[in-house]
């Protein structure tokens, strides 16, 4: 939600860019299962409309509050970035901890561990990156890096990602919703839904609130536009077992080429609590610039 994933971060040391995205099991190509047999066939599930699909599908997710999740975001100006890791959007325990693939990037190479992938936790109103490799000696013995700003504007944690509810709830909205079919996403069958959502229509729309709180769709319609996204955005949806939504995929283009989110989740409410790093162990930029002009 949310064709971002990219958190601007201006520093003392200047502005450091890291792409938020992960990648992950889209699975389509995922087989069925075999060995079934005509006698333990499950009752078909009665079949509804595609906007009350949404709406019950906005709400199961909203339930849940927490899922594992695997997002590959393609922006025009930054290319791909694919990352992994658990998302909680509880309200009073918003937070993620991602693991971002490094291998595409050179900026993102500086600060990769040894398994090639910079590991971030946000929560509290900041992003917390482990000091890894060039910055391990002006970090001080810290073992991580706090990122926050001094303005809602430049604060990393603003871009924090959400569960897919504002997606789904936007996606109820459009005028041509349609059900695609079902297919096989992740191993599981889902049923799949399609719309285009007139994002200044969506800033106004007031029925939506029965499904999200008005600064989910808010935060929803500004992410689309700091995209670029200033028109439509293309919505795709499957849906699985329990009405919880295994992929989402947002997909428009911008001034300078075609944007491209897809999210999978998978393991509803079965991810742990956020935890920010003990302050023992945090330093920040302004004490790490200060480490290295000193030494």
């Amino acid at each position: 939600m949310r064709i971002r994933r990219l958190v601007a971060i201006t520093a003392a040391t200047g502005t450091l860019a890291l792409g938020l995205a992960a990648c992950g099991d889209s699975g389509e190509d995922a087989a069925p299962k075999s060995g079934s047999t005509q006698g333990s066939a499950k009752p078909e599930k009665k079949e509804v409309a595609p906007a009350e699909a949404l709406r019950n599908a906005t709400k199961a997710v909203e339930q849940q509050a927490s899922a594992k999740v695997s997002v590959d975001a393609v922006d025009p100006a930054d290319g791909n970035t694919k990352a992994e890791g658990t998302l909680s959007w509880g309200k009073g325990s918003e937070g993620a901890e991602l693991s971002m693939d490094a291998a595409s990037d050179p900026e993102l190479q500086d600060m990769a561990g040894p398994d090639g992938k910079v590991h971030m936790t946000m929560a509290d109103g900041a992003v917390y990156l482990p000091v890894e490799g060039e910055m391990a000696e002006a970090a001080g013995g810290k073992k991580w890096l706090k990122l926050d700003g001094t303005s809602a504007e430049d604060n990393p944690a603003a871009d924090l990602p959400h569960g897919p509810a504002a997606a789904l709830a936007a996606l109820s909205t459009a005028t041509d919703l349609a059900k695609a079919g079902t297919e096989q996403v992740a191993g599981a069958e889902a049923t799949h839904y399609t719309g285009t959502v007139d994002i200044k229509k969506l800033a106004a729309d007031t029925a939506v609130l029965d499904l999200i709180s008005k600064d989910e769709r808010d935060a929803y319609v500004k992410e689309l536009q700091t995209t670029g996204l200033k028109n439509t955005v293309k919505i795709e949806a499957w849906i699985g077992a329990d009405d919880l939504a295994v992929q989402t995929l947002e997909s428009g283009t911008t001034a300078k080429g075609p944007a491209k989110l897809t999210i999978g989740y998978s393991g509803y409410g079965e991810t742990s609590a956020i935890k920010v790093p003990p302050a023992k162990d945090v330093t920040t930029f302004a004490e790490m610039v200060q480490n290295a002009a000193q030494g």
